[in-house]
C-alpha cells in the first residue's frame, strides 16, 4: 500500500501541470522558512494545513523526554545514522532497488545522508515536533517526496510490480522509521546507558514522527517492545543479499572514509558497522572484512562509558565521545548535493546542548 492521502495531492500537481513549485519545496528539504510556502498549488497547501496535527494517543512529556535524551547523545546517535540506520536499510533487497533506480548511486547515497541527517535533527530538537514544526514541516515535505518517487516509478514500464511490490510502502516506511525508532538499542555497543523510561520516550516520539510521515496507525508499534518484534519479522523477511544493496553500502562507506581525517583508519568504518548491525546485514551488503581497527572497540567503548559518565560536569569528556560524530556532522556541511553545496543546518537548541558551531552559508552551484 502507498498513502491516501499523499498520493492523490502529487497526481493532482502533476495532472494539473504544478510539478516545478513542488518540486522547488522538494529540492530544499533543509530550508523550513514558511510555514506554508507561497505559491504553493491549493491541493499541497490544503495538504500541509491538514497533516500536522498531533494524534490524540501522543504525549507531550514523553516527546519532550525523547528529546532531551537525543540532546544529550545526539551526536553519537548521528553517528548511529551512519553506522546502523542506513546499512540496515540498505540490507532490505527490494527497497535497496527502489534507492539505486534513478541511478547515480554516489550522488543519492550522500544526498540521502544529509537530507535524513537534517530529518533527524529537525524532529528532534526541542519544538521540533510542535505545531509547525520545523521537525513537522520536515516530515510532510518527506512524506510527500516519498508520494512523488513512487508516482514516477509507478509508471516506470520497467518496474515489475508483481516481483517488488509498490515501491516505498507502507511495509518500506514503517521499517525505516523503526531504524530510527530503535537506534538507543544499539547504543548500549558503545558504552552508554539510559534509562528504560528514557528509551520509551525517544520510541514514542519516533511514533508521532511516523503519524506525520503518513504510516498507518495499525502499524505503528504501541510500545518498544512491539517495534522490536516488527523490526525483527521485517528483517527476516526483507533482508538479503542484492547487488542494489552492495552499491549503496559502498558508497556510504566511501563517504565515511571521507570524513575520517587521513588513510591510517579507513578500516573504521567498516569495523563499527559490523559491530553495530551484525554479520547477517554485513553479508547481506555485502560488506568487507574487517582489518586492525577492531582493536580499537574496546577503547573506544571506554571513551563513550567515561563521557556517559561524566559528561554533565565535563565537557571536555562530552566532546572526545563524540569526536567521530563530530567529524561527520561537520562534513555534512562541505557535502555536495545534486552538483552543489548543501546548507546543512543545526537548529540552535543541539548547537547549544553540543557546543557546535551554525550552519555554513552555501556555496555556489
Amino acid at each position: 500500500m502507498g498513502d491516501p492521502v499523499a498520493d492523490p495531492v502529487i497526481q493532482s500537481v502533476f495532472a494539473n501541470k504544478e510539478a516545478e513549485a513542488v518540486n522547488r519545496m522538494l529540492r530544499s528539504i533543509e530550508s523550513n522558512v514558511h510555514l506554508v510556502p507561497a505559491e504553493m498549488p491549493d491541493s499541497v497547501e490544503v495538504y500541509l494545513n491538514e497533516t500536522d496535527d498531533w494524534p490524540d494517543w501522543a504525549d507531550p512529556e514523553k516527546v519532550r523526554l525523547g528529546q532531551k535524551l537525543f540532546h544529550r547523545y545526539g551526536m553519537q546517535m548521528t553517528l548511529a545514522l551512519f553506522l546502523w540506520s542506513l546499512p540496515s536499510a540498505y540490507a532490505w533487497a527490494k527497497a535497496a532497488r527502489v534507492l539505486t533506480w534513478t541511478g547515480g548511486i554516489d550522488k543519492y547515497v550522500h544526498r540521502r545522508i544529509i537530507e535524513t541527517a537534517q530529518f533527524v535533527l529537525d524532529v528532534m530538537a526541542e519544538g521540533g515536533l510542535e505545531h509547525g514544526g520545523f521537525g513537522v514541516r520536515t516530515a510532510q515535505k518527506i512524506r510527500l517526496l516519498h508520494a512523488a518517487i513512487r508516482h514516477h516509478i509507478s509508471k516506470d514500464p520497467r518496474w515489475n510490480a508483481a516481483e517488488w511490490d509498490m515501491p516505498i510502502n507502507q511495509e518500506d516506511q514503517v521499517a525505516t522509521l523503526l531504524s530510527l525508532a530503535l537506534v538507543p538499542q544499539v547504543l548500549p555497543k558503545l558504552g552508554m546507558d539510559f534509562t528504560p523510561e528514557e528509551e520509551h520516550a525517544y520510541f514514542h516520539c519516533w511514533m508521532l514522527i511516523g503519524h506525520f510521515m503518513g504510516i498507518r496507525p495499525e502499524l505503528l508499534p504501541r510500545d518498544v517492545e512491539d517495534g522490536q518484534q516488527l523490526w525483527a519479522a521485517i528483517t527476516e523477511r526483507q533482508v538479503a543479499p542484492s547487488e542494489n544493496g552492495a552499491a549503496l553500502t559502498r558508497a556510504l562507506v566511501d563517504y565515511l572514509k571521507l570524513r575520517i581525517p587521513g588513510t591510517m583508519m579507513d578500516g573504521l568504518a567498516v569495523t563499527l558497522i559490523r559491530e553495530l548491525c551484525g554479520d547477517t546485514v554485513s553479508e547481506a551488503v555485502g560488506l568487507e572484512k574487517t582489518d586492525w581497527t577492531r582493536h580499537l572497540l574496546t577503547p573506544m567503548k571506554w571513551m563513550f562509558n567515561l563521557a556517559d559518565e561524566v559528561q554533565d560536569q565535563s565537557g571536555l569528556a562530552a566532546k572526545l565521545s563524540a569526536s567521530l560524530s563530530r567529524k561527520l556532522i561537520e562534513g555534512l556541511h562541505t557535502s555536495e548535493r545534486g552538483g552543489g553545496r548543501v546548507n546543512f543546518r543545526i537548529p540552535e537548541s543541539l548547537k547549544e546542548a553540543w557546543s557546535v558551531s551554525g550552519t555554513v552559508p552555501p556555496m555556489a552551484e
